[in-house]
C-alpha cells in the first residue's frame, strides 16, 4: 500500500510534466518544400502551345459528340479493375489513418478473472495455507503520452499516405479515360482503313474485269491480266493486318471496361471518324494542381518527412500511464469475505539508453526514404513537363500534315479518274492505271492514319495535362468516404510546407 501511495502522489506531477512537454515540444518538422518554380517559372505557357481553346478539365471526350465513346468511358470508370484496385488501396490507407490515430488515444479493456487455490491440508494447516476462491472484474486503462510528437508524426504520415492513395485513384481514372479513348480512336482508324482498302479492292476488281474485256477484244495482253491480278492480291493482303488490329483493339476495350473479349461486339461496325479537338495547354505550373501523379508524389514526400520525424522521436523519453480499477470477491476456506475494491495506478518514464544502433538505423533509413521520395517527385515533375511538350509537338506537327495530305489525296483521285478514262479509250496502258491506284491507296491510308494520330495526340495531351479525372469523381463518389480530420490536418500541413 505504501508503494501505491508514492506512485499516486507523484502521478499528478507526472501528468502536468507530460502536458507541459507535449505543449512545448516542437511540432514534427515538415517535409522539405519543393519549389517547382525552379523548373516551370518564368514561362508564360508551354513552348509549343497549340493555341487552341482553354483547357477543359471536365468530360472533354464529350466534345467529339460520340455516344459510344461516352458509354465506353462511363463503363470503364464503373468497372475497370485498375480503378477498383485503387479504391481498395484508398480503403487500406484510410484504415492506416485510424490505426495511427489510435496511438494517441488511451486503450481501455474490461477484465474478468476467477481463480481457485486448494492446498489439500487438514483444517489446522489451512489456517495458514488456506483454500482461496477469488473472482475479479474491472477496467484496465493504458495510455502512452506522445511527449515528442512521434505518434503525431505517424498519424500525419498515414494521412499523407491516404492523400497519395486518393491521388492514385484519380490517376487510375485518368489513365483509364485516356486509354479507352486511345483504343477507341485506334479501332475507328483501323476500321476506316479497312473501308479504304475495301473500296480500292472493288475498284481494282473493276479494273481487272475491264482488262479481261479488253483482252477478249485484242486490246490487252496476258501480261496486263497478270499485273491487274497481282495488284488486286497485294491490296487484299493488307486487309487481314488491319482486321487483326481492329479485333485486338476491341478486345482491349472490353478488358478496360471490365468485360470479357467480345463484350462490345457493336464496335465492329465502323462509324465516321471524329475530328480532333483544339486544346490550349495553359500554364506549366497548373500541372501541379491537376496531375494526380504529381500530387501523389508530393503526398508521398510529405509522408516520408513525417516518418523521419517519427523515427527521430524514438530517441526521446516515453511516458506510459496505466490504471486498473475493479472489485474482487474472495472466499477464505469457504468463508465468504465479501467484495472489496482494488486499484493500481502507475506512471512510467522510459528513456532509451542503448538499443544496439537500432534507433539510429531507423533514422538513417527514414532519411534515405525521404531522399528517394524527393527524387521521385522531381522526376515526376520533369516527366510531366516532357509529356506535355511531346504531346504538343506531335499535335502541332500532325496539324501541319493535314493540308498536304488532303491535297495529295484529292490530286491522286483526279489523276486516277483521268487515267481510267484514258485506259478505257485505249490512250494509256494498264501500268499507268495500276500505278495511280497504288499511289491513291497509300495516300488515303496515310490520311486515315494521320487523322487517327491527331486524335491520339489530343488524348495524350489531355492525359499529360491531367484533364478528365475531375469529371470522373462523381462516378466513384458512392465508393469514396470523405477524409477524416487527421487527413485534413495532413493536407494543411502539406500545403503549408
Amino acid at each position: 500500500m505504501s508503494t501505491f501511495i508514492v506512485r499516486f502522489r507523484f502521478l499528478p506531477a507526472l501528468a502536468v510534466l507530460a502536458a507541459a512537454l507535449s505543449g512545448c515540444a516542437s511540432a514534427p518538422s515538415k517535409a522539405p518544400a519543393i519549389v517547382a518554380a525552379a523548373v516551370v517559372a518564368d514561362r508564360p505557357a508551354f513552348l509549343n502551345s497549340s493555341g487552341g481553346a482553354p483547357f477543359d478539365e471536365g468530360r472533354w471526350w464529350q466534345g467529339y459528340g460520340d455516344p459510344m465513346l461516352d458509354q465506353l468511358i462511363d463503363a470503364a470508370l464503373a468497372s475497370n479493375h485498375d480503378v477498383r484496385i485503387a479504391l481498395a488501396r484508398v480503403a487500406q490507407a484510410r484504415a492506416g489513418v485510424d490505426v495511427a490515430t489510435a496511438r494517441l488515444l488511451p486503450s481501455v479493456n474490461a477484465i474478468a478473472a476467477q481463480s481457485r487455490s486448494e492446498t489439500g491440508y487438514d483444517p489446522v494447516v489451512r489456517q495458514r495455507l488456506p483454500n482461496i476462491d477469488a473472482r475479479r472484474a474491472g477496467v484496465d486503462v493504458s495510455w502512452e503520452i506522445d511527449l515528442f510528437g512521434a505518434a503525431r508524426a505517424a498519424r500525419s504520415a498515414a494521412g499523407a499516405d491516404l492523400l497519395a492513395a486518393e491521388q492514385g485513384r484519380r490517376g487510375a481514372q485518368l489513365a483509364v479515360i485516356s486509354e479507352v479513348a486511345r483504343q477507341y480512336f485506334t479501332l475507328r482508324g483501323a476500321q476506316a482503313r479497312v473501308a479504304i482498302v475495301d473500296a480500292l479492292i472493288a475498284s481494282q476488281r473493276e479494273t481487272l474485269r475491264l482488262t479481261e474485256v479488253r483482252r477478249a477484244d485484242g486490246q490487252a495482253s496476258d501480261f496486263d491480266i497478270d499485273r491487274a491480278r497481282a495488284d488486286l492480291a497485294a491490296t487484299r493482303a493488307t486487309r487481314p493486318a488491319l482486321q487483326t488490329l481492329a479485333a485486338v483493339t476491341q478486345y482491349r476495350i472490353a478488358t478496360l471496361t471490365g468485360g470479357a473479349p467480345g463484350a462490345w461486339a457493336a464496335l465492329e461496325v465502323a462509324a465516321p471518324q471524329a475530328e480532333p479537338l483544339a486544346v490550349g495547354a495553359g500554364q506549366p505550373a497548373e500541372l501541379l494542381r491537376r496531375r494526380p501523379d504529381l500530387m501523389a508524389a508530393e503526398a508521398q514526400l510529405h509522408a516520408a518527412g513525417f516518418r523521419r520525424d517519427e523515427a527521430t522521436g524514438n530517441r526521446f523519453p516515453r511516458l506510459l500511464l496505466s490504471a486498473l480499477f475493479g472489485r474482487q470477491w474472495t472466499e477464505w476456506n469457504a468463508l465468504d469475505l465479501g467484495a472489496t475494491r482494488f486499484a493500481n495506478v502507475a506512471a512510467t518514464l522510459a528513456l532509451p539508453l542503448y538499443a544496439g544502433g537500432r534507433i539510429q538505423a531507423g533514422i538513417d533509413s527514414a532519411n534515405a526514404r525521404e531522399q528517394e521520395a524527393l527524387a521521385v517527385y522531381e522526376r515526376s515533375l520533369l516527366q510531366a513537363l516532357e509529356d506535355v511538350e511531346s504531346a504538343l509537338v506531335a499535335l502541332r506537327n500532325e496539324g501541319a500534315r493535314a493540308q498536304d495530305l488532303e491535297q495529295s489525296v484529292a490530286s491522286r483521285e483526279r489523276a486516277l479518274g483521268r487515267a481510267r478514262a484514258l485506259y478505257r479509250e485505249g490512250q494509256a496502258d494498264l501500268l499507268l492505271v495500276l500505278d495511280v491506284e497504288r499511289g491513291l491507296l497509300a495516300a488515303q491510308l496515310d490520311r486515315a492514319s494521320h487523322r487517327t494520330d491527331q486524335l491520339l495526340a489530343v488524348v495524350q495531351l489531355y492525359r499529360a495535362l491531367g484533364g478528365g479525372w475531375q469529371a470522373a469523381e462523381s462516378a466513384t463518389a458512392a465508393a469514396a468516404v470523405p477524409a477524416d480530420a487527421a487527413v485534413n490536418a495532413s493536407r494543411r500541413a502539406a500545403a503549408a510546407s
